[in-house]
């Protein structure tokens, strides 16, 4: 507590001895005062911070290099170790260098799992990324042989001040100072990440981009991720404008994406509540004897999911005989 030595000491002046034997900034404390003058109350100053997720801070392009990384020991005949990839990363000029806390997490993010090789953990992609991956080479390879129409669509970003990677440089100016004696330039500078971003979609095939199918719009969030811009429903719109200008019978290839992957309903998982469960088996006409376990209430859905497990865009294609074939990771 503190006291004034006087009673006609002035609003900014109080805030200003207030400020300065608590500690606490003078815009803190002029807000409190106003909050509590309208509301007569005062609420905590506490604010949890949202902070982003390691997977959330490395883009597409990032995690596909650490997923090269680990693939490269093994054409090698190499066991991929926790600590190799980690080396290996932090030798890649293009990848942030991470701990090797983040570096786990974004494995187990690309769907990596350990398995005990004799006496070493070695890292290896989950069976099921495995045969999806064998899957879409298989569906790949049979629309190829019928000659079926194949579009390949996907999302990137630009920024406004990005300059092109390859460009003709003067060897015969070595600096700036140099450079301006000389009455001569130092060409141009790389892309400083600031400005305007635009966010762009497109589709084409063999033949080139499809006219018309150009999306780009831009960026209103101040993002690293550029999927973060992109929804459900944006993409949804764009794809029904799209569509009817692709031949018939043909396959579009698009990568897993949330927003390429909007199903029609929800489906129970493990992490779904018992009686919302019971609620959706009633709503499917499914019977069976009460009481029944979490786990053999999942053995039921997983029998009758193929019906119901249905994404929103694979099924307005159907009414224009075009199929979807996705990416694995």
């Amino acid at each position: 507590m503190f006291k004034c030595a006087t009673a006609d000491v002035k609003y900014k002046e109080l805030i200003k001895i207030i400020s300065q034997t608590t500690g606490v900034g003078r815009n803190t404390i002029s807000s409190t005062i106003y909050e509590y003058k309208k509301t007569g109350t005062i609420t905590s100053s506490n604010k949890k911070k949202i902070r982003p997720t390691i997977n959330e801070k490395l883009d597409d392009f990032q995690k596909n290099a650490i997923r090269q990384i680990v693939h490269s020991f093994w054409h090698k005949r190499e066991i991929p170790t926790l600590q190799k990839i980690l080396i290996a990363v932090h030798q890649n000029e293009d990848l942030p260098d991470l701990p090797q806390t983040n570096l786990y997490r974004v494995l187990k993010g690309l769907n990596f799992q350990y398995t005990k090789r004799v006496r070493n953990s070695a890292l290896i992609e989950r069976d099921d990324i495995v045969i999806w991956r064998n899957k879409y080479l298989e569906s790949i390879r049979k629309y190829r042989q019928q000659g079926r129409p194949i579009y390949y669509l996907d999302e990137t970003w630009v920024n406004a001040g990005d300059c092109t990677q390859k460009t003709w440089v003067d060897n015969t100016v070595t600096s700036h100072r140099d450079a301006f004696l000389k009455g001569l330039t130092c060409g141009t500078t790389n892309p400083s990440g600031k400005g305007k971003r635009i966010i762009v979609v497109h589709i084409g095939s063999d033949e080139g981009f499809v006219p018309g199918g150009l999306l780009s719009f831009e960026s209103k969030k101040n993002s690293n991720d550029y999927h973060e811009e992109m929804n459900g429903e944006t993409f949804f719109n764009w794809i029904k404008n799209i569509i009817p200008l692709l031949k018939k019978n043909a396959v579009v290839v698009m990568d897993n994406a949330s927003y390429h992957s909007v199903k029609i309903e929800s489906c129970p998982t493990a992490s779904w509540r018992k009686a919302d469960i019971e609620k959706w088996l009633y709503e499917k006409g499914e019977t069976y004897e009460k009481p029944m376990i979490i786990p053999r209430l999942l053995e039921i859905v997983k029998r009758i999911k193929p019906r119901y497990d249905k994404y929103v865009i694979d099924e307005f294609v159907k009414n224009y005989d075009i199929e979807i074939l996705r990416l694995p990771p």
